[in-house]
């Protein structure tokens, strides 16, 4: 099979950030299968704005030596990652529209003529056949008008109708969902919730995400040093952080070490007043993917603080797994997808996940929970390798 994948984080992000994200795990992972025959990354088109304001290149192989053009006009460039991996890049003069439109131009650009007639050019152009149309960015179903596919699949990685950002743009979301319902020949969720939005659907899947274990056994420490414990939390610094919870943990257990590591996105604010007020939180910033598991060693056990809601409803923390595989027990909020995961999964709200935190802290202090142990406990199911696979069988069935 032939797949042409619209993803949510493209081609320029991963390599900015590393191959992090869902969407990049599967692409690592597709282009080992042999059932693969090649990979097409449609990158979110870029504008005159953003090159601009932002300062930021249209073409993935500036920012990469190892992409290698191939085909190339004026509002587009064709480049080969690697042997199965393509990425089209498409340049567009927008200017105006974009500051007038704002997030509502990442829905408009893909209904664009121009992009539309590029994306079925290069795919003519690659010789594709057996397409698998894979999108998973609902502000990008315009695509399906251009791509003369065999099968058409959307992964549904959380649920936009809910999400913080997107308030002003719900409407459109929930439009194009619709249309997916109707449309798609499967539809993967990454968490049981999310299949509910598409229950007309009758070929919905539910695949959580993944984590490759051999990449973070590096972090798996066996003894805790003469130090302080330290928690630590990984991702997005965003709405969905439950500062005052935080703020609770950092109260009540001030020879506790708190590092927080991810980018900074909404709460600036909050996070200067946390570091004035309190000596035992520390903000890192981003951390690049291939340094996580280092700078995950010195941590002793994880959080995920997050708020309890419907957008959180629909999520599967990535970095739950990741924290499993680092060694790492962890104490979350009830978010979903962390039921019958692993014995070293807390779960509690507000207070009780204060005293959670110091029960567990407590415990590994005293050994009496090992990073090995903690590592192991994980199904095997819940690595890349599996959750890729279980996709691909399910794509190769449906094209027969």
């Amino acid at each position: 099979m032939d797949i042409i994948m619209i993803p949510f984080h493209d081609c320029k992000k991963w390599i900015k950030e590393g191959f992090r994200t869902r969407d990049a795990h599967l692409v690592e992972h597709f282009c080992k299968d042999k059932r693969v025959e090649k990979i097409l990354v449609i990158n979110r088109p870029t504008s005159l704005a953003e090159i601009v304001l932002k300062q930021s290149t249209w073409q993935t192989r500036k920012l990469d030596n190892n992409v290698r053009p191939i085909y190339r006009e004026k509002n587009y460039e064709v480049s080969k990652w690697n042997k199965k991996i393509y990425c089209l890049d498409i340049y567009l003069s927008d200017f105006f529209k974009v500051i007038k439109e704002k997030k509502l131009w990442w829905f408009s650009a893909f209904e664009n003529k121009l992009v539309l007639d590029i994306i079925k050019k290069v795919t003519e152009q690659l010789e594709f056949k057996d397409i698998v149309l894979l999108l998973q960015n609902p502000m990008a179903i315009g695509v399906i008008k251009s791509v003369n596919y065999k099968c058409f699949a959307f992964d549904a990685i959380d649920n936009w109708i809910y999400h913080p950002q997107m308030e002003s743009n719900h409407k459109i979301i929930e439009q194009n969902y619709k249309i997916i319902e109707e449309k798609a020949d499967i539809i993967f969720t990454v968490s049981q919730a999310l299949t509910k939005v598409f229950e007309k659907n009758e070929n919905r899947y539910w695949i959580a995400n993944g984590v490759d274990t051999d990449f973070f056994a590096t972090a798996i420490n066996q003894y805790i040093e003469d130090r302080k414990i330290t928690v630590g939390y990984v991702g997005k610094i965003q709405e969905r952080v439950d500062f005052d919870l935080v703020e609770m943990c950092l109260n009540k257990y001030d020879k506790i070490k708190f590092i927080f590591m991810g980018p900074n996105y909404s709460q600036k604010g909050k996070v200067r007043e946390l570091q004035k007020k309190y000596s035992n939180i520390k903000f890192v910033g981003d951390i690049y993917y291939t340094n996580l598991p280092l700078a995950l060693k010195n941590v002793d056990l994880a959080i995920i603080p997050h708020k309890v809601n419907l957008f959180t409803e629909s999520m599967n923390p990535l970095k739950m797994y990741e924290y499993l595989a680092a060694g790492k027990p962890v104490i979350t909020t009830g978010v979903a997808g962390t039921e019958n995961i692993s014995e070293y999964i807390y779960t509690a709200n507000s207070t009780k996940f204060v005293e959670l935190l110091g029960i567990v802290a407590e415990k590994v202090k005293h050994k009496e929970i090992l990073p090995s142990k903690v590592a192991s406990s994980m199904p095997k199911e819940c690595s890349w390798i599996c959750r890729s696979n279980k996709m691909l069988t399910i794509l190769q069935e449906k094209l027969g």
